[in-house]
């Protein structure tokens, strides 16, 4: 959007305001032209509070460059482009903060609600700036009037958020509802709602668990499935193993360190919905719905930036003391040290999962959707008493009423830890054998190589450790390997 001398400035400012107001995801660019000895120039960017599709920028001299893929921008980032102290966290606890700025020195994230600014006059080259929007005020506990139906009203406004996508003038009315489904509470629940609104069997995708998992998840997967007649296709999650020799991320092309640890397996499954598919509904956000309230006293954690605080020692053996170090000092004030975004509509974790899931979906042609993630039902879940949010008794109770028992009250819990074990200690142990013996991220003084090495070969063999230090070790080597290389190519 740019603005002449023939707009009218009130007509300008109604037609920015309706830009912004747009009710999905959107991203705004407004260029103010400066001259005649007036202010100058600015380039400036709206991002919608969604997060989903959000852009990465870099700055390079008088140019600024935008991308929804960050691979894509790597070509524009040097050998040395890690930020020390984000690096060590997401070394020590695979931990990547949403924030503007990435664990990529120089490689901003536009966070949704942010506003970011840039000169577009010619001026000498001045710093991209990326401002926060204000914190969202963390509404109160209420409390449900006699005979109040909370699972209904569950259920209502989720179908109100869903509405926007399907059934009569959604946005993806005209397409099959698309949804993945892993046999959970969250899937399931908008399995069920995107049926119930178009009237119609839904399209559904998903990975099957391996080894004994399997078989819970199957159970569960088809209560939905013959519920609401869904056409249904599945991927074997370990017929995708992670990192495999001579895969996409091996050869270190566009490798994004804070995307899907299952990129092999996932890119698998969108590249088969994706023949037909352009919308796809997730059940990201269900797990933070029904958090913790500081209303509901202890032992209740707090929400909002203090939750981004480094995780607990011990930290792997394979780091530098001075890799400790800072980690040691970031504890002490963890909000200045890592800059996370404020509290927003949606709780932290879930913006910052939809945020990192997106370039994935987007390179195979398809919009992510994310009706948990939604303002007015995270407002809801806030504001329900704890014994509605504690266990996730509301959507537990609304899954019952619409016949999947089995669903909401399971025998147990998907784990995908044993999947990654089982690839790192089989078919990628050749390809973190061939990354631990001459890392670039010895450079960074950051990690140990030797000891990386060792610990990581005596786990292989069945010692001790825990599978995410070696996998995120692999993944930021890959990283730097793909910045090196100049980013080429998508990573699935």
């Amino acid at each position: 959007m740019s603005r002449d001398a023939a707009t009218s400035v009130p007509a300008w400012d109604e037609a920015l305001a309706a830009a912004l107001a747009w009710p999905l995801q959107s991203v705004t660019v407004v260029i103010r032209a400066g001259g005649d000895g007036g202010p100058p120039g600015v380039l400036s960017v709206h991002a919608a509070p969604w997060g989903t599709g959000s852009l990465y920028a870099v700055a390079r001299g008088r140019d600024l460059h935008a991308d929804w893929d960050p691979g894509r921008l790597y070509h524009l980032l040097g050998r040395d482009c890690l930020d020390p102290l984000r690096a060590a966290a997401f070394l020590a606890w695979s931990d990547a903060p949403y924030a503007r700025r990435t664990l990529l020195r120089d490689l901003w994230l536009l966070c949704a609600g942010s506003h970011s600014t840039w000169p577009a006059d010619g001026t000498p080259a001045q710093p991209l700036r990326v401002s926060y929007p204000p914190p969202v005020p963390l509404p109160r506990v209420g409390r449900v009037v006699p005979g109040g139906d909370v699972p209904g009203a569950f259920w209502k406004t989720l179908g109100a958020s869903m509405r926007r996508w399907v059934g009569p003038g959604g946005a993806a009315d005209a397409a099959p509802a698309a949804c993945e489904l892993s046999g959970g509470l969250d899937s399931s629940l908008v399995t069920a709602c995107a049926a119930a609104l178009t009237g119609r069997p839904p399209r559904t995708y998903g990975l099957t668990m391996p080894g004994a998992q399997q078989a819970g998840q199957r159970v569960r997967r088809a209560e939905v499935i013959d519920r609401f007649g869904a056409v249904d296709t599945t991927r074997a999650l370990a017929a995708h193993p992670l990192l495999p020799p001579g895969g996409a991320r091996a050869r270190a092309r566009g490798v994004v360190p804070w995307e899907e640890c299952y990129h092999e397996a996932v890119g698998a499954l969108f590249a088969t919905a994706a023949d037909g598919v352009r919308c796809l509904f997730t059940g990201f956000g269900g797990d933070e719905l029904c958090g913790a309230h500081p209303d509901d006293g202890p032992p209740a954690t707090r929400e909002g930036p203090t939750s981004t605080a480094p995780g607990p020692d011990p930290v792997p053996e394979h780091l530098t003391g001075s890799a400790r170090e800072m980690l040691l000092d970031a504890r002490a004030d963890p909000v200045s040290a890592f800059d996370p975004a404020p509290r927003g509509q949606v709780a932290e974790s879930a913006v910052e999962a939809v945020t990192s899931g997106s370039a994935l979906y987007l390179r195979h042609g398809i919009w992510p959707v994310h009706p948990l993630c939604t303002p007015e039902l995270a407002r809801l879940c806030r504001r329900l008493p704890g014994r509605w949010r504690s266990g996730r008794t509301v959507q537990r109770e609304l899954l019952t009423r619409l016949g999947l028992r089995t669903v909401g009250r399971p025998a147990g819990t998907d784990d995908f830890s044993p999947a990654m074990v089982a690839a790192l200690r089989g078919p990628s142990r050749p390809l973190l054998t061939s990354l631990f013996t001459a890392p670039l991220l010895a450079d960074t003084r950051l990690v140990d190589p030797g000891a990386l090495l060792s610990r990581y070969l005596a786990w292989a063999d069945g010692g001790p450790g825990d599978e995410m230090e070696f996998y995120s070790a692999a993944v930021l080597e890959l990283t730097l390997r793909s910045v090196e290389a100049g980013g080429e190519g998508p990573s699935s």
